[in-house]
């Protein structure tokens, strides 16, 4: 591997990472209009053409042929719960707090790639994944048995994210990524578009544009993360995705006058710090995840 090629693909996470944000904080934008489902439906239509004309566009007429059909259900399914969780949070809790959630993602994958992919956890990973535990309680902050539903939302979309991407581990060598991409928005499609019949407002031209972006950004957030995993290892990158903690304080700041209590920030500092030993024994072990699909 060139260091040119490393750069590109650390180029390429920084911008996928820069883009998952900007998703967010027009969702987040969108939320205080319309409903999740509806958020939910629209977004994942756009996706769905976007997505499906690049696959085309790359592939030709034998584009979206698949033999792994029961695994595109699973994923779609999964797809279905993450996208309406992780926009109901968006629209209860601050952009920050989700985003701090979402970096336990790593350090999930790594507890479930045990028991599902037969992979070696060893002791420093599940010491990571006890960190990550730990921060996550510092950022709950229960108070007397109590957590807002925007964070358990968010848990359980997190969760759900985890388990697409073992499933994307899994798939890597027997689909492409574009329809790993493609079949996963069909769910999100049907659950947004019923679940939001009875409280469906229809956009102005400006918020057209926006859902029109939801859809864009997104697809090419993900067509930049698989650029990335392609062209270097996951203990490269993986890093490089705490960015987005910067881009999220920035937007909720600035976008949404939020501030963030002192719990949040150190949570966020010991996720963190479980995630880099992951990609310090990730490094060591010369591990590599091939075509993630966040």
């Amino acid at each position: 591997m060139t260091n040119n090629t490393t750069y590109i693909a650390i180029a390429s996470m920084l911008f996928a990472v820069f883009l998952m944000v900007v998703l967010d904080v027009v969702a987040k934008v969108l939320l205080a209009t319309y409903s999740v489902m509806q958020v939910t439906f629209l977004r994942a239509s756009f996706a769905l053409v976007i997505v499906g004309i690049a696959n085309y566009l790359a592939n030709g007429k034998d584009a979206f042929h698949t033999e792994v059909k029961p695994w595109h259900l699973l994923r779609t399914i999964l797809m279905s719960i993450s996208t309406v969780t992780f926009f109901a949070a968006l629209a209860l809790i601050p952009l920050v707090n989700v985003m701090v959630i979402v970096f336990i993602a790593p350090i999930l994958i790594t507890a479930l790639s045990g028991p599902l992919l037969g992979e070696q956890v060893g002791i420093f990973r599940w010491f990571a994944v006890a960190l990550g535990f730990i921060g996550m309680l510092i950022i709950l902050k229960p108070t007397k048995g109590f957590i807002d539903y925007g964070t358990i939302y968010a848990i359980i979309g997190v969760v759900s994210y985890a388990l697409i991407a073992l499933t994307s581990r899994k798939l890597s060598n027997k689909d492409s990524a574009y329809n790993l991409t493609f079949y996963m928005f069909f769910g999100p499609a049907i659950v947004g578009g019923l679940g939001g019949l009875n409280t469906w407002i229809t956009p102005n031209p400006w918020d057209w544009g926006l859902f029109l972006i939801t859809g864009l950004v997104g697809g090419a957030a993900i067509i930049f993360f698989n650029l990335a995993y392609q062209k270097a290892e996951a203990s490269v990158l993986t890093s490089f995705e705490y960015t987005g903690l910067i881009w999220a304080s920035l937007a909720g700041y600035l976008i949404f006058n939020e501030s963030v209590d002192s719990n949040v920030w150190v949570g966020a500092m010991i996720i963190i710090f479980g995630g880099l030993i992951i990609v310090y024994r990730e490094r060591n072990d010369k591990k590599s995840i091939k075509n993630y699909i966040p």
